[in-house]
């Protein structure tokens, strides 16, 4: 190919369409969804053939009277401000649509996402200081802190985007209200993290 056409293809062809690098956001987050369905499926399955449910008689989970306590009420706390993270994030798309930076509402989703993700290691520390670790608890301990881990490797990955979508703005200032489908996905996938953690806090935690 001569390097005629290369240049022709390089101005040219700029990647894909916005609709359809939605479309393959959305796609990729619906594989995401059915894996930690699995995850929280096959939870409910081992606990089932562990203990019963709660509502069967002489029914104990975690099973073992000295399995550590989860912090419930830190874990709580913790989730209020990945909720606030997404609404920061949501105030910087707002920000650009309206020809905006967003880069202070960017700083603050990543101050709350990486608060969030240390926080969560400070939980996983207790719990291993009280003896609840991947390999001991039984099904419960390696259950729980899978899908947690699954889940803060997906909110290390979300604050990572969003630092790249910061840097990205600060020294190009790329998003304008016309082109920022970058931030968009990075938005619908930030948002799909706080969905997901809701659920596994309601399951892992509530329950």
């Amino acid at each position: 190919m001569s390097t005629a056409a290369l240049t022709h293809d390089s101005h040219d062809h700029q990647g894909a369409s916005p609709a359809t690098a939605k479309f393959g956001m959305i796609m990729f987050l619906i594989s995401e969804a059915m894996l930690f369905a699995g995850l929280l499926g096959g939870y409910f399955v081992l606990r089932w053939a562990e203990n019963g449910f709660p509502w069967q008689p002489n029914h104990a989970w975690p099973p073992g009277k000295d399995t550590a306590h989860l912090p419930v009420f830190l874990t709580s706390i913790n989730t209020v401000f990945l909720l606030l993270s997404s609404a920061t994030f949501h105030m910087a798309e707002v920000a650009v649509k309206k020809g905006k930076s967003g880069l202070s509402w960017l700083a603050v989703t990543i101050f709350l996402g990486s608060l969030f993700v240390g926080i969560q290691c400070y939980e996983w520390w207790h719990l291993h200081h009280e003896g609840l670790w991947f390999n001991t608890g039984g099904v419960y301990g390696s259950s729980f802190f899978v899908i947690t881990g699954f889940h803060g490797l997906h909110v290390v990955i979300g604050v990572l985007l969003i630092v790249w979508c910061f840097l990205r703005q600060a020294f190009t200032r790329c998003f304008t209200p016309e082109r920022h489908i970058a931030l968009e996905n990075v938005a619908l996938y930030w948002h799909f993290v706080d969905v997901v953690w809701i659920c596994v806090l309601t399951l892992l935690y509530y329950v």
